[in-house]
């Protein structure tokens, strides 16, 4: 998927799609009289990596079959107790989760899936975003500049990868992770480098 059609699963669209009733359980800070919310919310951007070339391997019937199965595998995780899909476009999909650990969580499954699932005539990847920051909750749906940052870093990674920005890293409770720091990072429409880092999955237990 281009970054464009990222950033478009990360707005808020009139024809986005939502999975089961909200059942996080962060706590919800006022933001004016209108009504409207924040909360802190740790979000997770999938994206199929080359899903145009995937397309024109297996052609059309096939990889929507594809899609359509990793859609409903990564709706229907056991890992997505204490999260959600909150909107998928074709190949992308916004989640968000109580904890940053139960993104990782979640963002570790799909990778291994996708492992598994993996055609011989086709090389299946996806890349993952993580960050964590406050959003605003209406409707159903997730809107505020976390969800765009989200997006941009599920954008800068390659497929396989799993990247969190310096705010999730630093949500993390308990045990550390080992992961790789990319270090401060430049990323399209922030003027100020964001921190990377790169959770290596393979190297966790299963």
């Amino acid at each position: 998927m281009s970054e464009g059609s990222l950033i478009a699963v990360a707005e808020r669209s009139p024809n986005r799609r939502t999975t089961g009733d909200r059942s996080l359980t962060s706590p919800a800070h006022s933001a004016g009289t209108d009504g409207l919310t924040t909360a802190p919310r740790a979000l997770l951007l999938i994206d199929v990596a080359g899903s145009l070339r995937i397309t024109r391997q297996l052609g059309d019937i096939e990889a929507y079959r594809l899609l359509k199965f990793l859609s409903t595998s990564i709706s229907q995780s056991p890992t997505m107790s204490g999260g959600r899909l909150v909107r998928s476009l074709g190949d992308g999909f916004l989640l968000e989760f109580d904890t940053v650990e139960g993104a990782i969580a979640h963002a570790v499954a799909a990778q291994r899936g996708v492992e598994e699932l993996n055609p011989t005539d086709c090389s299946l990847k996806v890349r993952c975003g993580i960050h964590y920051g406050e959003v605003i909750e209406a409707d159903g749906d997730v809107f505020g500049v976390a969800v765009y940052l989200a997006a941009r870093v599920c954008s800068h990674a390659h497929g396989g990868e799993i990247l969190l920005t310096a705010d999730a890293r630093e949500a993390i409770n308990g045990a550390p992770l080992p992961l790789n720091a990319f270090g401060p990072t430049l990323l399209p429409g922030f003027e100020e480098p964001v921190g990377l880092f790169e959770l290596p999955w393979h190297d966790l237990p299963g």
